[in-house]
Formats: C-alpha cells, sequence, structure tokens
C-alpha cells in the first residue's frame, strides 16, 4: 500500500505526481501560466476516440494533500478546500476547458460530492474525482508504478516491485521476488492491470511442491484486457551437477504441472482466466556459466510481450 505522507504537506508533490501519471496514462498534461496571485493550475487534455471523431476534453485539475491533516490520520476534503460553485465554473471558463477534475490523496467529504455533482447537472461542466484509492489503483499498474518508485520510495519499494519501461508503451520489465519478468498488455489498453493480479498469480506457482533442485522462472506475461485473459510464460528448470551426471530427480510431467497451474482455464477473484506455455529446460546448475535468468531463456517469449 502507498503511503500518501511520503508526499510533502504543501501539495507541491501531488501536483507533480497527477502530472506525471496522467503522461504516463498517455494524457497531454501543462501548467498554466501563473496568475496574479502567484498561482497555477495543472490542465489535462483527453485524446478523444478515434471511432466519433478524436474530439479531445480539456480539464482544470485540483489537487488537494490531506494526507497529513490530523497527526497525519489524514481528513476528507471539503467544500472549504475546494471553493464555491462560481468559483470552480469561472476556474474552468477562464482556461477554456470543459471539465473539472479533482485529486486528493484522501476521499472528498460527500458534502463535496454533491457540490460536483450539481455543478455537472446545472451548469453543464463536466467533474470527476480520483481519490486515494483511484490513485492508488492506477499508480499500481506497470505503466504507474515507475511513477509511484519516484514519489513514494519507501512503500513502493517495500511492495517487492520494480518496474521498468522500455521504448514501447505497452511493455514494461517488472523485477518482483527474485524473478525477472517481460509485461506486456494489449496495445490500446487505457491503464493497464494491477501489479497485485500477478502477485496472485506468482502466489499460486509458489504453493506447487517441487522436486528439491527443480523451479518454476516466470519469463513473461501478456494481459489481454479486451478478452480478459492473460497468458504466462514459463520455464521449468531440472538437472543436474557437473560432478553429478545423473539428473536428481525426474521432472515433473507437463499434464500435472498444468493441473496444478490451473489447466488452462483457471480463472481468479478478480475474473480474469489464465493460460500458460511451458518450457521444460535440462540445465547444468554446477557449471560457470549457468544463470537461471539467461537471455537465452527469454528468446521463446513473443516479441509482443
Amino acid at each position: 500500500m502507498l503511503d500518501f505522507r511520503e508526499l510533502a504537506p504543501d501539495g507541491e508533490d501531488l501536483e507533480q505526481l497527477v502530472r506525471e501519471l496522467a503522461l504516463a496514462l498517455g494524457y497531454r498534461a501543462k501548467w498554466s501560466g501563473r496568475g496574479a496571485d502567484g498561482g497555477r493550475d495543472l490542465l489535462l487534455e483527453e485524446p478523444g476516440d478515434a471511432v466519433l471523431g478524436a474530439k479531445t476534453r480539456n480539464w482544470v485539475i485540483s489537487c488537494k494533500h490531506m494526507a497529513h491533516a490530523k497527526d497525519g490520520a489524514g481528513r476528507s476534503v471539503n467544500g472549504e478546500d475546494v471553493g464555491s460553485i462560481g468559483g470552480i465554473v469561472d476556474a474552468v471558463a477562464q482556461h477554456d476547458a470543459d471539465a473539472f477534475l479533482l485529486v486528493c490523496s484522501t476521499q472528498p467529504s460527500s458534502a463535496l460530492v454533491s457540490r460536483l455533482e450539481s455543478i455537472e447537472r446545472t451548469k453543464g461542466v463536466h467533474t470527476h474525482v480520483w481519490d486515494g484509492v483511484e490513485l492508488e489503483r492506477m499508480l499500481a499498474t506497470p505503466r504507474g508504478w515507475a511513477v509511484a518508485q519516484r514519489f513514494f520510495p519507501v512503500s513502493a519499494e517495500a511492495s517487492g516491485w520494480r518496474v521498468f519501461a522500455t521504448s514501447e508503451p505497452n511493455r514494461f520489465i517488472g523485477v518482483t521476488r527474485g524473478f525477472y519478468l517481460r509485461v506486456a498488455n494489449r496495445h490500446g489498453s487505457a491503464v493497464g492491470f494491477p501489479l497485485s493480479w500477478i502477485d496472485e498469480r506468482l502466489d499460486r506457482v509458489a504453493s506447487i511442491e517441487l522436486p528439491v533442485g527443480h523451479e518454476i522462472r516466470p519469463r513473461g506475461v501478456f494481459y489481454d484486457d479486451k478478452h480478459g485473459g492473460f497468458v504466462w510464460y514459463f520455464d521449468y528448470l531440472h538437472g543436474y551437477r557437473s560432478w553429478q551426471p545423473e539428473e536428481i530427480e525426474p521432472p515433473m510431467d507437463a499434464y500435472t504441472l498444468r493441473q496444478r497451474l490451473g489447466d488452462d482455464g483457471v480463472s481468479y477473484d478478480d475474473g480474469q482466466f489464465d493460460n500458460f506455455e511451458i518450457t521444460f529446460r535440462k540445465v547444468d546448475r554446477g557449471h560457470d556459466a549457468y544463470d537461471a535468468d539467461h537471455y537465452r531463456y527469454y528468446e521463446s517469449v513473443p516479441s509482443y510481450v
């Protein structure tokens, strides 16, 4: 769980976090010029759906950081924090925008939610809220986690995940539990999938009892949000020592392993189905050049992962 108290109390870290997250998710985000009071607003451009003419929508973003309030217990964002209905509508009009986005590290009060709904209903200004739960959900994806690592160095590190972006917007490298994973989602996916979904599946792998000296190494995972499923690429490593040429124990047969993994169709509580591509490799663990994550073991993973 990310700790929003790692962000500076003055709120500037939260503003910068939101800007970087928006960029990571494929939006255009920029600062407005400073006004007469020395302040500036964060603006976001939402690309329109190409099927409907790719018409963009512009948002004014208001960031409110209350995680440090009440001696670190946090409090809800209320109407006084955000301003009056007229002030919100005027801010949207000032920037020739279409909508208002409230971002908070805690949550909005029920009265504030009602105010925003009233603005949308009576003033024709779209409104939306990213609260702390929604922010964490977006950050805890391969696309957002690189941002989380920058702004939450303590709590992000405690999760055990390190995610590195590549030159492709939907392909990443993930390191967790000593595994080096190629992680990808379908091109065009809006956000991606929570890393917790991968953790649940790695827990299942860890629960499988294997002969001594054998191990399952995940190499890659592809998430197809269109059809609601994962495709996993595993290596089953088994073998011998250079000074002990006979195999210690034979590998588990492919049928049994697939059954324990979920029989190429397991569905988790998140509703996603899993399929498995497994490569059995006989290795020499005593060889000087042996590496359980040698680059050649990744050559069998499809290029789209």
